[in-house]
Protein backbone atom coordinates (compact mmCIF):
# COMPACT_ATOMS: atom_id res chain seq x y z
CA UNK A 1 0.00 0.00 0.00
CA UNK A 2 1.30 3.47 -1.04
CA UNK A 3 1.99 6.07 1.80
CA UNK A 4 0.76 9.46 2.37
CA UNK A 5 4.35 10.69 2.01
CA UNK A 6 6.99 9.49 0.04
CA UNK A 7 10.11 11.09 1.72
CA UNK A 8 13.55 10.59 0.04
CA UNK A 9 17.23 10.85 1.81
CA UNK A 10 20.02 12.07 0.08
CA UNK A 11 22.76 9.74 1.62
CA UNK A 12 26.37 11.26 0.44
CA UNK A 13 30.26 9.83 1.47
CA UNK A 14 30.69 7.58 4.74
CA UNK A 15 27.16 8.90 5.87
CA UNK A 16 28.56 9.89 9.31
CA UNK A 17 24.90 11.65 10.70
CA UNK A 18 22.68 8.69 8.42
CA UNK A 19 21.81 7.39 12.01
CA UNK A 20 20.29 10.63 13.71
CA UNK A 21 18.55 11.43 10.57
CA UNK A 22 16.72 8.26 10.21
CA UNK A 23 16.29 8.09 13.77
CA UNK A 24 14.10 11.28 13.47
CA UNK A 25 12.18 10.12 10.94
CA UNK A 26 11.22 6.93 12.53
CA UNK A 27 10.39 8.97 15.37
CA UNK A 28 7.75 11.13 13.39
CA UNK A 29 4.30 11.55 14.86
CA UNK A 30 2.96 11.24 11.50
CA UNK A 31 3.22 7.69 10.73
CA UNK A 32 1.91 7.20 6.95
CA UNK A 33 5.27 7.80 5.26
CA UNK A 34 7.61 5.56 3.47
CA UNK A 35 11.51 6.50 2.73
CA UNK A 36 13.43 6.48 -0.59
CA UNK A 37 17.54 6.27 0.56
CA UNK A 38 19.18 8.14 -2.13
CA UNK A 39 22.92 7.28 -2.06
CA UNK A 40 25.76 9.50 -4.29
CA UNK A 41 28.35 7.46 -4.43
CA UNK A 42 29.24 3.62 -3.74
CA UNK A 43 30.65 4.54 -0.06
CA UNK A 44 27.66 5.93 0.82
CA UNK A 45 25.86 2.92 -0.98
CA UNK A 46 27.00 0.47 1.62
CA UNK A 47 26.30 2.75 4.43
CA UNK A 48 22.58 3.36 3.23
CA UNK A 49 21.96 -0.24 2.84
CA UNK A 50 23.00 -1.23 6.44
CA UNK A 51 20.82 1.50 7.51
CA UNK A 52 17.78 0.34 5.85
CA UNK A 53 17.84 -3.13 6.85
CA UNK A 54 15.10 -5.19 8.35
CA UNK A 55 12.86 -1.90 8.08
CA UNK A 56 9.41 -2.21 5.42
CA UNK A 57 8.97 1.66 5.27
CA UNK A 58 12.62 2.17 3.91
CA UNK A 59 14.28 1.07 0.56
CA UNK A 60 17.74 1.63 -1.09
CA UNK A 61 17.77 3.65 -4.68
CA UNK A 62 20.38 2.73 -7.23
CA UNK A 63 23.51 4.81 -6.21
CA UNK A 64 23.98 7.96 -8.90
CA UNK A 65 27.16 10.10 -8.81
CA UNK A 66 25.57 13.41 -7.65
CA UNK A 67 23.17 15.44 -5.85
CA UNK A 68 21.61 16.50 -9.05
CA UNK A 69 21.42 13.27 -10.50
CA UNK A 70 19.69 11.65 -7.13
CA UNK A 71 17.01 14.72 -7.15
CA UNK A 72 16.39 14.47 -10.60
CA UNK A 73 15.30 10.67 -10.17
CA UNK A 74 12.35 11.55 -7.71
CA UNK A 75 10.02 12.66 -10.15
CA UNK A 76 9.54 8.87 -11.68
CA UNK A 77 9.99 7.26 -8.26
CA UNK A 78 6.90 8.95 -6.29
CA UNK A 79 3.91 7.35 -5.71
CA UNK A 80 3.07 8.99 -3.04
CA UNK A 81 0.32 12.38 -2.86
CA UNK A 82 3.38 14.03 -1.19
CA UNK A 83 6.95 14.05 -0.78
CA UNK A 84 9.81 15.72 0.75
CA UNK A 85 13.37 15.63 0.88
CA UNK A 86 15.85 14.92 3.88
CA UNK A 87 19.21 15.66 3.83
CA UNK A 88 20.91 12.37 5.37
CA UNK A 89 22.93 15.01 7.78
CA UNK A 90 19.96 16.79 9.10
CA UNK A 91 16.85 15.43 11.19
CA UNK A 92 12.96 16.31 11.67
CA UNK A 93 11.25 17.51 14.85
CA UNK A 94 9.22 14.89 15.65
CA UNK A 95 6.18 17.37 14.21
CA UNK A 96 7.82 18.27 11.08
CA UNK A 97 5.61 16.04 8.91
CA UNK A 98 2.23 16.10 10.94
CA UNK A 99 2.22 20.23 10.88
CA UNK A 100 3.43 20.07 7.01
CA UNK A 101 1.07 18.01 6.22
CA UNK A 102 -1.97 19.38 8.42
CA UNK A 103 -0.92 22.44 6.97
CA UNK A 104 -1.42 21.58 3.20
CA UNK A 105 -4.71 19.58 4.01
CA UNK A 106 -6.40 22.89 5.25
CA UNK A 107 -5.29 24.93 2.73
CA UNK A 108 -6.05 22.78 -0.85
CA UNK A 109 -4.89 25.36 -3.00
CA UNK A 110 -1.29 25.35 -1.87
CA UNK A 111 1.10 23.01 -3.64
CA UNK A 112 3.92 23.14 -1.27
CA UNK A 113 4.23 24.14 2.99
CA UNK A 114 8.34 24.64 4.64
CA UNK A 115 9.11 25.65 7.86
CA UNK A 116 11.65 27.35 10.20
CA UNK A 117 14.93 25.66 10.60
CA UNK A 118 17.80 26.09 12.94
CA UNK A 119 21.62 25.29 11.92
CA UNK A 120 23.28 22.43 14.00
CA UNK A 121 26.95 21.31 14.35
CA UNK A 122 28.66 18.61 13.83
CA UNK A 123 28.00 17.16 17.49
CA UNK A 124 24.30 18.22 17.07
CA UNK A 125 24.56 21.27 19.38
CA UNK A 126 22.41 24.35 17.79
CA UNK A 127 23.96 27.16 16.45
CA UNK A 128 21.04 29.68 15.43
CA UNK A 129 17.73 29.67 13.78
CA UNK A 130 18.83 28.93 10.28
CA UNK A 131 18.78 32.25 8.08
CA UNK A 132 16.14 33.64 5.89
CA UNK A 133 13.26 31.71 6.75
CA UNK A 134 11.45 34.07 9.22
CA UNK A 135 11.53 36.57 5.98
CA UNK A 136 7.89 36.88 4.79
CA UNK A 137 7.01 34.72 1.72
CA UNK A 138 5.65 36.22 -1.52
CA UNK A 139 6.82 34.90 -5.16
CA UNK A 140 8.04 38.20 -5.74
CA UNK A 141 10.57 38.23 -2.24
CA UNK A 142 11.46 34.62 -3.48
CA UNK A 143 13.23 35.84 -5.99
CA UNK A 144 16.06 37.97 -4.02
CA UNK A 145 15.77 36.07 -0.92
CA UNK A 146 15.02 32.03 -0.89
CA UNK A 147 13.33 31.73 2.72
CA UNK A 148 11.25 29.18 1.49
CA UNK A 149 13.88 25.62 2.99
CA UNK A 150 15.29 23.35 3.79
CA UNK A 151 12.00 21.82 4.57
CA UNK A 152 9.35 21.54 2.34
CA UNK A 153 6.58 19.21 1.90
CA UNK A 154 4.81 19.14 -1.87
CA UNK A 155 1.95 18.04 -3.26
CA UNK A 156 3.47 15.41 -5.91
CA UNK A 157 0.90 16.60 -8.35
CA UNK A 158 2.06 20.58 -7.47
CA UNK A 159 5.85 19.25 -7.92
CA UNK A 160 5.18 17.28 -11.41
CA UNK A 161 3.20 20.48 -12.50
CA UNK A 162 6.16 22.57 -12.21
CA UNK A 163 8.48 20.08 -13.95
CA UNK A 164 10.01 18.53 -10.71
CA UNK A 165 13.76 18.60 -10.04
CA UNK A 166 16.13 19.16 -13.19
CA UNK A 167 19.44 18.94 -13.86
CA UNK A 168 19.70 22.10 -15.38
CA UNK A 169 21.35 23.99 -11.90
CA UNK A 170 23.24 22.00 -9.83
CA UNK A 171 23.89 23.02 -6.21
CA UNK A 172 20.92 25.23 -7.12
CA UNK A 173 18.08 22.60 -7.80
CA UNK A 174 16.15 23.35 -4.16
CA UNK A 175 15.92 26.85 -5.39
CA UNK A 176 15.27 26.50 -8.71
CA UNK A 177 12.03 24.04 -7.99
CA UNK A 178 10.94 26.57 -5.36
CA UNK A 179 11.20 29.77 -7.78
CA UNK A 180 9.00 27.37 -10.35
CA UNK A 181 6.25 26.37 -7.72
CA UNK A 182 5.94 29.75 -6.75
CA UNK A 183 5.21 30.84 -10.10
CA UNK A 184 2.31 28.02 -10.30
CA UNK A 185 1.16 27.09 -7.00
CA UNK A 186 0.03 28.93 -3.55
CA UNK A 187 3.13 28.26 -1.17
CA UNK A 188 2.59 28.34 3.07
CA UNK A 189 4.62 28.79 5.72
CA UNK A 190 4.44 27.14 9.21
CA UNK A 191 6.26 29.63 11.70
CA UNK A 192 7.69 26.58 13.82
CA UNK A 193 11.36 25.53 13.31
CA UNK A 194 11.28 21.90 12.19
CA UNK A 195 13.76 20.99 10.67
CA UNK A 196 17.76 20.90 11.92
CA UNK A 197 20.22 21.68 9.09
CA UNK A 198 23.65 20.51 9.94
CA UNK A 199 26.68 22.68 9.59
CA UNK A 200 30.06 20.72 9.01
CA UNK A 201 33.25 20.79 6.34
CA UNK A 202 31.81 18.48 4.21
CA UNK A 203 28.63 19.90 4.26
CA UNK A 204 27.16 19.83 0.41
CA UNK A 205 26.15 23.37 1.43
CA UNK A 206 29.96 24.07 2.78
CA UNK A 207 31.77 22.71 0.08
CA UNK A 208 29.46 24.09 -2.86
CA UNK A 209 29.49 26.98 -1.27
CA UNK A 210 30.69 29.50 -4.35
CA UNK A 211 29.28 27.00 -6.87
CA UNK A 212 26.10 27.51 -5.86
CA UNK A 213 26.19 31.52 -5.46
CA UNK A 214 26.61 31.53 -9.35
CA UNK A 215 23.88 28.54 -9.51
CA UNK A 216 21.59 30.79 -7.31
CA UNK A 217 21.79 33.67 -9.78
CA UNK A 218 21.73 31.00 -13.03
CA UNK A 219 18.46 30.00 -11.57
CA UNK A 220 17.40 33.94 -10.56
CA UNK A 221 17.59 35.27 -14.26
CA UNK A 222 15.62 32.48 -15.26
CA UNK A 223 12.94 33.11 -13.08
CA UNK A 224 12.91 36.82 -13.98
CA UNK A 225 13.03 35.88 -18.39
CA UNK A 226 9.58 33.33 -17.30
CA UNK A 227 8.08 35.83 -15.67
CA UNK A 228 8.93 38.90 -18.19
CA UNK A 229 10.28 41.06 -15.59
CA UNK A 230 13.25 41.44 -18.27
CA UNK A 231 11.60 43.57 -20.12
CA UNK A 232 11.48 46.24 -17.32
CA UNK A 233 14.80 45.12 -15.17
CA UNK A 234 18.52 44.34 -15.54
CA UNK A 235 19.65 41.36 -13.45
CA UNK A 236 23.26 41.65 -11.39
CA UNK A 237 24.94 39.65 -9.13
CA UNK A 238 26.40 41.62 -6.07
CA UNK A 239 28.61 39.54 -3.74
CA UNK A 240 29.92 41.99 -0.15
CA UNK A 241 32.57 41.30 1.75
CA UNK A 242 33.42 42.19 4.82
CA UNK A 243 36.15 41.26 7.78
CA UNK A 244 34.74 39.44 11.01
CA UNK A 245 36.78 38.93 14.17
CA UNK A 246 35.12 36.91 17.12
CA UNK A 247 35.49 34.09 19.75
CA UNK A 248 36.28 30.80 18.37
CA UNK A 249 33.34 28.30 17.97
CA UNK A 250 33.28 24.83 17.40
CA UNK A 251 32.20 25.46 13.35
CA UNK A 252 32.91 29.09 12.85
CA UNK A 253 29.33 31.25 12.81
CA UNK A 254 28.67 34.20 14.61
CA UNK A 255 27.61 34.03 17.88
CA UNK A 256 24.14 34.78 19.06
CA UNK A 257 23.35 38.41 20.68
CA UNK A 258 20.34 37.10 22.07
Amino acid sequence: MTAAIQVHVLVRGDAAFLGPALASLRAQSFTDWQAVLRPIGGTAAAAAALAVAGDARMRLAAPVECDADALHAIDADTPASFLCVLDGDDALDPQALARLHACLDAQPDAGMAYSRHVLIDAKGRVLGPGPLCDLPYSPEALLLDCMTGPLRLMRTEAFRRAGGYTTAYPHAQDYDLCLRLSETCAIEHVPQPLYAHRIHPAAADVMHWADAIEARYAAFVAAVQRRGLDAQYECALQIDSWHVLQPLRPFGGIPSLG
